[in-house]
């Protein structure tokens, strides 16, 4: 930062004397998100100024000699890693100078006069990003000041047929992370987000190959249409708004789409491949699917390929980094049980020891502890533990898989997975009278 800092001020209408540093910077800086911790404050915002005053230039009437195309990808790509951290001045420069990233990815023009290369538009776009994600005050002007989700929402829906998929994905990412605040998403209802969505997954959802090519761009709808459906599902206080009909037949028009995805064969569900990833999208969206839908999802995608998904991730749970991420395989099996009843001796048998379950004339017994079996070997040994755990939101969604695969019988319940585990669900529950009996 010091070197350019000095170069840009001493020649900064020579861009080939401090080119060669700032791509050493962003070679050097790839993954990093700290910068203060080696410079000073004053020189990191110095750094900011002087790259928002070299893509100022671009916009300048009286300078004749305009930023070259792989210049102000590197510029852009500076700003994008050096503002994953941002100190009070950076907060300043970047707020009055936001719009600068909506010109150069051509949004919201009316009339687009130049188009820009992609590469610019691209990194341009993703500045905004770490923009939004990292500062409160950028956000609120990007939201509020900019009316960035609408503007980027309707720059979609008119020009997404001319933009290339990786400018499209960008876009995709910042539309998610504003749509996670609900006041957002209500307001870009009437602009047909939505039903955007949806179209653009029936549509490049054809072929394997499409699938394949599309894969990093078809992630980022599922994430988007996750969130814009989210009031549907569990997760919108724990009661689930009831679909209008729009609603309902655009998740029925869905399910075969999804069909295609997740009945891609992907071998070792390895989390570097990309089809790997976009079925985990997948499977985060369709926690949404509406109650009176679930019956047709069971018949288009059977329920055995959400089985094989469930137990390639257990092993997930294994780490408190990667816990959270088995979270929506198992929120969707536990709404499947709940609403679809005959898949729920499919899951039980799945999940506990053959043993256990089988039909006996023996007396069952509930004990404080779970039966040995369960604690030792299969599913159930890796669930069980995250009943009294720490982590709220597996401790809840276990304990109601266990409820539901054991046909919402508290006893049950509690003779698989002891008296002392299963507690806090009968509190829950209302059924702590029935535990144990």
């Amino acid at each position: 930062m010091e070197v350019f800092n000095e170069q840009y001020q001493n020649q900064r209408d020579s861009d080939s004397v401090w080119i060669e540093t700032l791509k050493k910077f962003n070679t050097g800086n790839a993954d990093k998100r700290v910068f203060t911790d080696k410079v000073s404050a004053n020189t990191k915002e110095q750094f900011t100024y002087n790259l928002f005053h070299y893509l100022k230039n671009e916009f300048n009437p009286s300078q004749t000699v305009k930023p070259s195309v792989e210049t102000m990808v590197q510029v852009l790509i500076s700003l994008r890693i050096s503002l994953r951290e941002f100190t009070g001045k950076d907060r300043d420069i970047v707020k009055n100078e936001l719009n600068i990233f909506f010109k150069l990815g051509n949004i919201g023009e009316a009339e687009k006069i130049k188009i820009y290369d992609n590469s610019i538009r691209e990194e341009a776009l993703k500045c905004i990003v770490n923009c939004i994600s990292r500062d409160p005050v950028i956000q609120n002007t990007f939201l509020v000041e900019m009316n960035g989700p609408i503007t980027l929402t309707r720059e979609v829906k008119k020009n997404s047929g001319e933009m290339s998929e990786g400018l499209l994905d960008v876009i995709y990412k910042v539309l998610v992370h504003c749509c996670a605040k609900p006041e957002i998403k209500l307001a870009l209802r009437p602009e047909g987000l939505l039903e955007f969505v949806s179209e653009q997954l029936l549509t490049k959802v054809t072929t394997t190959e499409a699938i394949t090519k599309s894969a990093p761009l078809l992630s980022d709808l599922c994430r988007l249409l996750f969130t814009l459906t989210i009031h549907l599902g569990p997760l919108e206080g724990g009661r689930p708004t009831p679909p209008n009909h729009l609603e309902l037949e655009g998740f029925r028009r869905l399910l075969p789409i999804f069909k295609k995805i997740i009945t891609q064969y992907t071998p070792g569900n390895n989390a570097s491949d990309p089809i790997y990833n976009l079925k985990c999208a997948v499977i985060s969206a369709l926690i949404n699917t509406p109650k009176d839908l679930y019956d047709e999802l069971i018949e288009e995608i059977p329920l055995t390929y959400f089985q094989e998904i469930f137990k390639s991730q257990i092993h997930l749970l294994s780490s408190p980094e990667t816990a959270a991420e088995f979270l929506p395989i198992l929120m969707l099996l536990t709404n499947t049980a709940e609403n679809v009843v005959s898949t729920r001796q499919q899951l039980k048998e799945m999940t506990f020891p053959y043993d256990l379950i089988k039909e006996t004339d023996e007396p069952l017994s509930v004990g404080i502890e779970p039966p040995e079996e369960v604690k030792k070997t299969g599913i159930s040994s890796k669930l069980i533990p995250f009943m009294t755990g720490s982590d709220i939101g597996l401790k809840h969604f276990v304990s109601e898989y266990f409820f539901m695969i054991c046909d919402e019988d508290a006893n049950e319940v509690c003779r698989l997975t002891g008296f002392g585990n299963a507690a806090g669900l009968l509190v829950t529950r209302g059924l702590m009278s029935l535990g144990g009996k």
